[in-house]
């Protein structure tokens, strides 16, 4: 695994980068020129582009993540080889017996995008495979599938539905953050959201509630 400050130091570099020129057409040759490293040393650390830009939202949230939650409450992908699994990219917070509090989460992934607003309007626009958006979705879905899976509990459910649930709730709050991301006149990403911050579980509990009441008519 590579060194965390080199990787900083190059992912800092690449954000100076966007102020003046569109992410896209950002090379690698740029990046190290900027942070004054060398090509072997870049692929050392980061397997292409979109993979630092990667890195950079997991160590933008993981440090927003370990500042306001409990390290019993922080969720990780399983270890691999990829340093952004030593990060934590999620929370599990419990509040009933079938019931998560995600509003907190969705607070601190705001706060994550807010401290590089600009920046993270630009990558967040980029459209290219593998990019940013696509990387939230991926990492995301599972995630939202587990939380399904804690609140089923022994209840049952079809395959097909758990997934549907989970790509039309992952969807929903990425889009959501998304396009206030971009949106530059906005002032905070969490504007209007109120009572509604924990729209997301509470609603997905609700609808398994409902289908399973229907169930037993």
């Amino acid at each position: 695994m590579g060194s965390p400050a080199t990787m900083l130091e190059i992912a800092e570099s690449f954000v100076a980068l966007t102020e003046s020129k569109p992410p896209e057409k950002i090379s690698v040759s740029d990046i190290i020129a900027q942070a004054g490293k060398n090509r072997k040393t870049f692929y050392y650390h980061f397997t292409d582009k979109n993979h630092l830009i990667a890195w950079t939202f997991r160590h933008d949230l993981a440090c927003e993540l370990h500042r306001r939650f409990n390290a019993g409450q922080l969720v990780f992908e399983q270890p691999t080889d990829d340093p952004c699994s030593s990060l934590p990219y999620y929370v599990f917070i419990k509040k009933g017996v079938r019931s998560l509090d995600g509003s907190e989460f969705f607070e601190a992934l705001a706060t994550c995008f807010e401290g590089r607003r600009a920046y993270y309007a630009r990558v967040l626009r980029m459209s290219e495979a593998g990019c940013l958006k696509d990387y939230l979705y991926d990492l995301y879905l599972p995630a939202v599938r587990s939380d399904i899976a804690f609140v089923l509990s022994n209840r049952r459910l079809k395959d097909a539905s758990v997934e549907f649930l989970a790509e039309f709730y992952t969807g929903a709050f990425l889009s959501y953050l998304v396009r206030r991301t971009c949106d530059l006149h906005r002032a905070r990403l969490m504007e209007g959201v109120g009572p509604f911050a924990n729209i997301v579980h509470s609603s997905l509990e609700n609808e398994i509630k409902e289908q399973q009441l229907r169930r037993m008519l």
